[in-house]
């Protein structure tokens, strides 16, 4: 019998071959990828499909097509709500592609190990506390007279400035967008830090030898090796900020009136209080088209670090 019939191994290159390759290797990632399709893609394309519908998740289901996004074009809470989750995201993006990246340049220039380690332990802590805790807590601080911010100007003499600081709409967007001062730590940090660990020591000892100042060090080797980690942190900054809802929930629930509601907040609230999950579900979709086409524009114009040999 001809031997070449019991060979199943592809002979043609490209694709298949590198499948055929690395086969047990693409074996143990089909349970991840059937975990991730049924939790995350399966709900995906369902609302997308509901988009189409006129569903209020129980008896009605009647085909409307693009009628529920006619009315998202009309909806004034959702021109509010994306308007005021690109405000957050604007100042979300100044303020992690500065704080987190001079905190994390500072540690790691630190040359004492257990100084460099205690302050490292330091950053990396608040990303264990839970957002829902950390908004209570700044709920406490916005309170009224008994806020901790009120009493605080009470005390240094500004009683005058004593403020409604979640009541008031031309300040309490600016309110939910403080949670979380001063904005060094967390997930941006560590990053860059990781970034700056991947930097040669060999770069850094040749242009000490070449008297590159601090401030010349980081913008000629460190800035440029972590573009990278830059891009990422504008890709992971721009989904957060857009699907934001425990702070202005909590806070404000969109108040007062609509100031501070966001796209995520409308969706639940469309969702779960009117039951009109189709209309819901288009507000999704779009909150998606969005940040697909932003995330596209950051990886094409946003470019990866150098190599400096």
């Amino acid at each position: 019998m001809n031997e070449r019939a019991y060979n199943i191994k592809p002979r043609s290159g490209g694709l298949w071959n590198r499948i055929w390759k690395y086969r047990t290797a693409y074996l143990f990632l089909v349970p991840s990828l059937l975990l991730l399709g049924s939790i995350k893609y399966l709900p995906f394309f369902t609302a997308f499909v509901e988009s189409l519908f006129d569903w209020n998740g129980v008896n009605i289901n009647t085909f409307i097509g693009l009628g529920n996004y006619e009315e998202l074009l009309q909806d004034k809470k959702v021109a509010v709500a994306f308007a005021n989750v690109f405000k957050i995201s604007l100042f979300t993006l100044i303020v992690n592609l500065t704080l987190p990246m001079l905190a994390a340049v500072l540690v790691f220039r630190i040359r004492n190990i257990r100084l460099q380690n205690f302050l490292k332990v330091g950053f990396i802590v608040p990303l264990v506390v839970p957002m829902m805790v950390l908004v209570l807590l700044w709920r406490w601080l916005y309170a009224g007279d008994f806020g901790l911010i009120n009493q605080f100007l009470d005390l240094i003499g500004l009683g005058s400035l004593k403020h409604s600081w979640l009541g008031d709409p031309s300040t309490a967007l600016w309110a939910i967008i403080f949670v979380g001062f001063p904005w060094v730590a967390g997930l941006p940090f560590l990053l860059y830090l990781s970034g700056l660990q991947g930097i040669s020591e060999d770069l850094f000892e040749v242009s000490q030898i070449e008297g590159v100042g601090p401030f010349r060090r980081f913008w000629s080797i460190e800035l440029p090796l972590m573009a990278s980690q830059i891009k990422l942190v504008l890709m992971l900054t721009l989904i957060q900020a857009f699907q934001v809802f425990e702070a202005p929930y909590v806070l404000t629930n969109g108040g007062p009136g609509i100031t501070t509601i966001t796209p995520a907040l409308h969706i639940y609230d469309q969702a779960f209080n009117y039951s009109r999950f189709g209309y819901a579900s288009s507000i999704g979709v779009a909150m998606f088209a969005i940040l697909i086409i932003l995330t596209v524009v950051i990886q094409k114009f946003v470019k990866n670090s150098e190599k400096i040999e």
